[in-house]
């Protein structure tokens, strides 16, 4: 592709970039979920938790559930190791509105304090909207019940080219996190 310097060149180059990298995505930009609801911005304006300012959404009060997935990460997390993992979004009341596939990798353990980090990388459906997300997080603060944070951005839908950061919080529950979402365009 000759590049225009038009905003649209990144998105396809990204887009060409993450469909040769991660497994299924070519198929799965094109084949979407027929479980999830497909009306776009003004489902997810619906669940804002603050008004759209500036651009910015954010959505709290979401629950994801572990569906199911392959490899292992230990509660003792070692570098090498490695875990795929398929998630359901919800909103507060039950209701299906996306979904999760990830892989998380360990990758170093900082020798001062013990904290081993992992780099997250993340498809993420929403409302017809395909996220992708990527970013290094301290599993040892996530596993002690803090909130880690992975950037990102939309690659294809209705809200492609929107920048996006998915916050996860771990719960008691097994296999249950709370997230929250900042959009930004």
């Amino acid at each position: 592709m000759a590049p225009t310097g038009r905003h649209t060149d990144l998105l396809a180059a990204t887009s060409a970039f993450l469909t040769g990298h991660l497994p299924g995505l070519a198929a799965s930009t094109t084949d979407p979920d027929a479980r999830l609801p497909a009306d776009g911005s003004t489902a997810l304006w619906k669940l804002a938790t603050e008004p759209d300012v500036a651009g910015v959404v954010r959505v709290t009060d979401l629950t994801e559930r572990v569906l199911g997935g392959h490899g292992e990460i230990t509660p003792v997390p070692r570098p090498g190791q490695v875990r795929y993992y398929e998630d359901e979004i919800q909103t507060a009341d039950g209701t299906l509105i996306g979904t999760t596939s990830g892989r998380l990798e360990v990758v170093h353990e900082r020798p001062q304090d013990g904290h081993r980090f992992a780099v997250r990388t993340e498809q993420v459906r929403l409302f017809g909207t395909i996220f992708h997300f990527s970013g290094l997080n301290d599993l040892t603060a996530e596993f002690a019940g803090a909130y880690v944070s992975v950037p990102g951005f939309a690659i294809a839908g209705e809200l492609a080219g929107w920048s996006a950061i998915r916050s996860i919080h771990m719960t008691p529950t097994p296999f249950v996190s709370t997230v929250q979402l900042v959009l930004a365009r």
